[in-house]
């Protein structure tokens, strides 16, 4: 039996897929608000109720944590955890310093549990779909990808009585793509799936200014250029503000044999377009549709409650995947390495958006030899 804490709100959206897997209880539930917490712990049933962090890893009634808190306490919270062994399944980001990516690195290295960080957005079906053919290799090589979250959110960022929320603070109070692991998460891990060594070298990061929300520093739109290791290349774009209809999740991706496009509009299906390149072809697109044969099995047959699951079935997926991790059945689909490099991308572009455009160096987290001698 493997027993979870969940800390705040959010995490309620991974309880449904939790209770459908054997073995997996949901006995703790966590909140700083005593009301809010007793509303969701009866309507849930769950028995463990806490208001405080560190009394809920005291349970013995608990071998793993959600950390769905606000952003701000992603690293503490999952240090504590690790510290005492408990497995963690962090909402993005997982930091908000490099210092703490540092911290929480040493934590999970250090600690017998698993650490995962809960980027649902790589499990949109068409995500999971182009990263299945990027594996067989119909793509060839990929050389260059783009990511896009424009959701405007400005309802998100007071609370009923005008004080402002976390969100006020770390994501819009500041420059930067501060909220880029869903864009750049999908996109990197086609580039995982052709080659495994790969990783990220440098970002640079430019903005619009200030055009619709004058009270928070953000940009209307932020775009960060991501070049890998290899020399590819990676385009993210960050938009939570502009007054425009939403489109969290448009991705493309170009290859030597094929190029992807996800759906502008609703409604309409993402487009493949495959083939040796050569004078007199017909280059016609197809609908992503026509590739739904490559799915991986489970996405072919899809448990009813994942049908049930938010984020297009991603929820359901890092639950039961998170799951697997801490049974020792499968690594994580996003550990502690790659949530670190994704994560220290959006740290490091406030600086580099807020100094022209520089380039910065992303840290290579498996490398020993890069942790600051205060860590090492």
């Amino acid at each position: 039996m493997l027993k979870i804490g969940i800390a705040g709100q959010r995490g309620l959206a991974f309880l449904k897929a939790f209770r459908a897997l054997p073995g997996i209880e949901v006995t703790a539930l966590c909140d700083t608000n005593p009301d809010v917490l007793e509303r969701n712990a009866n309507a849930h049933k769950i028995a463990g109720r806490f208001t405080e962090f560190s009394a809920m890893l005291d349970s013995v009634d608990i071998d793993a944590v959600v950390v769905s808190t606000p952003m701000q306490c992603h690293a503490e919270q999952s240090i504590l955890a690790l510290e005492a062994n408990k497995h963690v399944l962090s909402e993005v980001s997982a930091c908000v310093t490099l210092d703490e990516c540092w911290r929480l690195l040493n934590a999970a290295e250090r600690s017998s549990a698993v650490y995962a960080m809960a980027e649902n957005y790589c499990y949109r079906k068409d995500v999971v779909l182009v990263k299945e053919l990027v594996r067989k290799g119909l793509f060839g090589v990929p050389y260059f990808g783009e990511g896009e979250y424009l959701h405007e959110i400005r309802h998100y960022h007071h609370n009923p009585d005008g004080s402002p929320t976390w969100r006020s603070v770390y994501q819009v109070g500041r420059r930067g793509c501060t909220y880029g692991t869903h864009s750049l998460g999908p996109v990197m891990q086609w580039f995982l799936a052709a080659d495994p060594t790969e990783r990220i070298a440098t970002i640079s990061c430019h903005g619009t200014g200030v055009h619709t929300d004058p009270e928070h520093p953000h940009d209307d739109t932020c775009l960060m250029l991501v070049q890998l290791a290899s020399g590819k290349l990676l385009k993210i774009r960050l938009d939570m503000l502009s007054n425009r209809p939403h489109l969290p999740s448009y991705y493309s991706l170009q290859g030597t044999l094929g190029v992807y496009e996800a759906a502008r509009f609703p409604g309409q299906p993402g487009q493949i377009w495959l083939g040796a390149s050569h004078d007199g072809a017909e280059r016609t697109w197809q609908p992503i549709t026509e590739f739904y044969e490559h799915l991986p099995e489970d996405w072919r047959t899809p448990h009813p409650e994942e049908l049930a699951a938010g984020h297009g079935g991603g929820d359901y997926f890092v639950a039961r995947d998170f799951v697997h991790a801490c049974l020792g059945e499968a690594a994580p689909n996003c550990g502690i390495y790659d949530a670190l490099a994704w994560t220290a991308c959006d740290i490091l572009s406030e600086f580099s958006i807020t100094h022209g455009g520089t380039p910065l160096h992303v840290p290579d987290f498996r490398n020993p030899t890069e942790k600051p001698l205060s860590y090492a």
